[in-house]
């Protein structure tokens, strides 16, 4: 799995990679981003991350003006110290908000929540599938009583 850090404290994105890299030995950080400027410098060309962790508060403004300037396309999972943020950053395509500081329980919560996500939409008939399976004992009954 391939991830981007946007945070902007050394010791918190050491801190990050050090707890995702103990959760799964083939998690490769492409980069650690520290501000606004270099993140949207960064993803304003293509990338390969398939996942970005993202601090709100950098040293040259709120991450929130990235999404203003460039688009992501990746998952993002939040790390703030600030919880007065989460309604403003489920508007962008976060699918977690971890408060600061993280612990490695809550970073695999939220890379087994983004690799449910991901298996959905690589799978988009896997909803339907679920769907025809529950309904075939119901229209089987109903056959009977025709």
């Amino acid at each position: 799995m391939k991830i981007v850090i946007v945070e902007d404290e050394l010791s918190t994105s050491d801190n990050l990679t050090y707890l995702l890299k103990n959760l799964n030995p083939n998690i490769e950080v492409l980069a650690v981003l520290d501000s606004v400027r270099t993140s949207v410098a960064y993803f304003a060309t293509p990338t390969d991350a398939e996942l970005v962790f993202m601090d709100i508060h950098l040293a040259d403004g709120l991450s929130f003006e990235i999404f203003d300037q460039v688009q992501i396309t990746k998952p993002v999972i939040f790390t703030t110290a600030y919880d007065q943020y989460a309604l403003k950053a489920f508007n962008v395509n976060s699918i977690d908000y971890l408060l600061k500081p993280v612990d490695e329980y809550e970073v695999a919560k939220a890379l087994t929540q983004f690799e449910v996500q991901s298996q959905l939409e690589s799978s988009p008939n896997v909803q339907m599938e679920g769907l025809l399976i529950l309904s075939k004992p119901i229209a089987k009954r109903t056959k009977r009583h025709t």
